[in-house]
Order: C-alpha cells, then structure tokens, then sequence
C-alpha cells in the first residue's frame, strides 16, 4: 500500500530544496572568506573541532576572515575565542517543526552569506540538515567541505551518508585514534584523512604547580579529573556522585569538570574543585589520571595529552560509536574502558594508573594542522 502522506512530503521537500532564490543568482563569495558550520551535538565535539582548525587556519594565514555560524548552545565559546559567531537556536530547543525550523535555517545562513561572502563553507555536523542542503543547491559558486568523523553506529543508514557525500566538494576525515597516519588520499578524491584533532597540544598546557594553583589543590596530594559528559542526553549525576565519593574515600582530591553547555547543571558540593572552563584539557598537568566519557573530543584530548585515563562512554547517543572509540584507544598505554562502574572495578582501574609505570604511547600528529592546510590549499 502506497504511503501517500509520506510520498507528498517527500515531493514537498524536494521541491523545496529546489526552489531558486534571486540573492544565489549573483552570488560571488571572497575566497579568502571562511564560514564555518558546526551544529549542536551531545558534547562539544563538532564545535571543538571546527575551533581548532579555525585557530590552525588563522595562524598559516593571518589575512584570512574566519566566520562561524552555529546551531551549539556553546556560541559564547566561539567568542572568546576571537571569532565572529552567528547563532541559530537548536531544532531540539525551538519547538517547531522540521519544516519551519530548517526554513529559518536556510534563511540564517543565506544572511550570513550576503553579509560576509565566504567562498568556503565548512560543515562539522553528523548529516548536513535540508535548510543547509538546500543553500548549498542555489549557492553554486562557495566551495563546500565536511569535517567528518567516523565511528557511526551500525544502525546509521551508510547509503544516506554517502549521498550527503556526494553534496559536498571536500571532505576531511579526521581519524581515530587506531588510523594513524599522514595526510591520505581515499579512493574518493574528494576524501582526504588527517590524524585526530584536538584543540590544544601539549604546549599549550599549563605547568603542574600552576594548574594545581589555580585549581586550589594540595601541592603533593593525589588528584583525579572526572568529567562523564553535559548530561543533555543520559542522566549522569548518579554516577558521578558514586565515582567522587569513592575516590574521596581513598584519599584522592577530586576535581569535577562540568560542561559549559549542560542545559540542567546540578550543583556539586562534594568535589573538592569544580571548574566550568573550556577547554578544560589545559589544567590536564594537575592530574594523576582522569575518568572520562567517551566523545572524541574527550578521548582525543586525554590520549594525544598523555592523561591516563578511565573512560566510561555514553551508551545513549543517537550515531557516535563511543564504545568503539574508547576501545581503540586502550592501546596506548594507560586507558581502560568501563561500560558499567562497580567499586571493585573501579578500585582495579585505580590501582593501575597510580602502581604501574605504563607510559602514554601516542606518537601521532595534532590532525588541526593538516585540516586547515587543506582549506587553504584545496582552493
């Protein structure tokens, strides 16, 4: 049996995506313009990512203008970070339908580009929305590129990935932690893989005595980072209560990193310092190990700073693979992998990290540096 409403959306969205605006017609972006496109996610990972390649571009190429336009509640991020930064309100917070929220979309962005010109639009986002699908039909003329990172879960549907794909111009693939390697070339030409991408490197950390100072940490104790995620998705405060108070009892000063875009944060007076701050990974010096969620960004920073790491990853997100990643990066050197916290496990985890002289591994590059070579190169 045909299903008839189902067919008339479908016709409905494709004639919107092909609906002509006269501002496309005599569209001609500045090439050295640069729009980035994170969208909103569990975390903070797409829009770290884009931070860290805008930062790399900004420094290969000071002359260059450096936009963003984001659907992340973390805009004031962005901000402090010196760019420029539009906002459109999440789909998930607005309340309307998918119809008029990616018509305000599509409208967002097309004032975005009549009012900065970019000649290229970098997308850091799971599937690209129709409202940016569309803009990228009428604007012939920008050249598009998707930050992609891998790790879908297997229920994600490959055949539509690859016809998002196919939409763009470039994609760069930032890789896992097990896909080290330099700049390569898939068989798609238009994909090319750079090592992971962090934000920070390692020299951009501060000193173990300052970290601690700031931090108000005994100088000689042993201290923990804890941080299981924003919480927007998979209640975490249980949890989290549970891991502070065990490492209390063993006499570990805890530190609880909460995230800077936690839609419900709940106050925490049991740890001994909690810091709201982004990115957190430069206080990383201040700590003999950490318990992490499992978000690239989080694995990505923990790994590639070398902080020995208890990763407990969100079973509960809708495509990111964080069981998969956290896994991988088990074998480079001091990580273990917790799907489910008891105190024994816990106490096992914690015994290693401070008896065993097991030394981080990771010998790759920061891939933010290869990523905004590319845009500028691929022109």
């Amino acid at each position: 049996m045909i299903n008839v409403r189902g067919l008339a959306r479908g016709l409905i969205k494709s004639a919107w995506l092909r609906v002509p605006s006269w501002r496309s017609l005599k569209y001609i972006g500045c090439s050295n313009t640069y729009l980035f496109l994170p969208i909103n996610g569990a975390g903070l990972g797409h829009l770290t990512r884009t931070l860290a390649v805008a930062r790399r571009l900004q420094q290969q190429k000071p002359d260059a203008k450096i936009v963003f336009l984001t659907t992340s509640i973390g805009v004031t991020l962005v901000h402090r970070a010196g760019f420029v930064c539009h906002h459109v309100t999440p789909a998930a917070l607005l309340n309307e339908s998918p119809a008029a929220w990616n018509q305000l979309f599509f409208k967002s962005i097309e004032a975005v580009l009549a009012l900065h010109r970019p000649g290229t639009l970098v997308f850091d986002g799971t599937a690209p929305y129709l409202g940016l699908q569309r803009i990228m039909r009428l604007y012939t003329r920008i050249r598009y590129v998707w930050v992609k990172r891998g790790l879908y879960k297997a229920g994600v549907d490959q055949e539509k990935i690859k016809g998002y794909i196919e939409l763009f111009d470039n994609i760069i693939a930032p890789g896992e932690l097990s896909e080290l390697g330099s700049v390569n070339e898939e068989a798609d030409k238009k994909v090319c893989r750079v090592d992971p991408i962090a934000l920070l490197d390692r020299a951009d950390l501060l000193d173990r005595a300052t970290a601690r100072k700031m931090l108000r940490l005994s100088e000689d104790c042993t201290c923990a980072y804890v941080q299981l995620g924003a919480g927007n998705i998979n209640g975490i405060a249980d949890l989290q209560d549970r891991v502070i108070k065990h490492l209390q009892r063993r006499g570990i000063e805890v530190v609880l990193g909460q995230s800077p875009i936690a839609l419900k944060p709940e106050p925490n007076l049991d740890a001994d310092s909690v810091i709201v701050d982004y990115p957190n990974s430069r206080y990383f010096s201040a700590f003999d190990f950490s318990i992490l969620a499992g978000g690239y960004n989080s694995v990505c920073e923990a790994v590639m700073l070398g902080l020995p790491t208890l990763f407990v990853p969100n079973m509960s997100t809708g495509a990111d693979d964080q069981l998969r990643r956290v896994e991988m990066a088990a074998h480079f050197g001091p990580y273990k992998v917790l799907t489910d916290i008891s105190e024994r496990q816990l106490d096992s985890a914690i015994d290693s990290f401070l008896g065993e002289c097991v030394r981080p591994c990771y010998q790759g590059r920061n891939g933010a540096e290869d990523a905004a070579r590319l845009l500028w190169e691929m022109r």
